[in-house]
């Protein structure tokens, strides 16, 4: 479980220009971003989005909902996550008292870890890098375009993320 932020403006990741030409990349000047809370079940490649305003306890607590009813048939459900403070606010511990959610924290700085990391980098590869969207509409679109149509693409998720991981018990 992590939060993402895509910001409106061209990432440039590759481009082939040749020696002594100059190559101008359209961007644009706003900060403008959209924010995501998002989950990813590496066994079936589930992955369920959240947009909010902002990414808060309030978002967060709306997301471990949404959670709940997805995996309705579930007695627990575990969230790996890193250390970011709406993690870890008392309203969402709180919350987590009576949720069949459990939180195990991954240790500090260590990104390389959190598998949905991996999905944000895959919808950065689809939707971001390398692409000018004008306006912040059809950047918004392209990433809902993106994300309604994630079921498409769970064979590449599954190979782009990876499969070949040991899975420890949670104790």
């Amino acid at each position: 479980m992590d939060g993402v932020h895509p910001q409106h403006n061209t990432t440039c990741t590759s481009a082939w220009i040749k020696k002594g030409e100059t190559k101008e990349i359209k961007s644009n000047t706003g900060r403008q971003r959209v924010n995501w809370n998002g989950v990813y079940n590496p066994i079936n490649q589930d992955i369920l989005l959240y947009e909010s305003d902002t990414i808060d306890a309030d978002a967060i607590i709306v997301m471990l909902k949404k959670i709940e009813e997805f995996y309705s048939e579930k007695d627990k459900i575990y969230g790996i996550l890193d250390n970011a403070k709406y993690y870890r606010n008392k309203k969402v511990t709180e919350y987590l008292k009576t949720s069949r959610i459990e939180f195990r924290f991954l240790p500090p700085y260590s990104p390389n870890l959190n598998l949905i990391e991996r999905v944000w980098k895959f919808m950065r590869k689809k939707v971001i890098n390398d692409k000018y969207y004008e306006k912040f509409s059809e950047f918004k679109k392209a990433l809902l375009e993106f994300s309604e149509g994630l079921t498409n693409h769970r064979a590449e998720l599954k190979q782009f993320v990876g499969t070949k991981m040991h899975l420890l018990p949670l104790v």
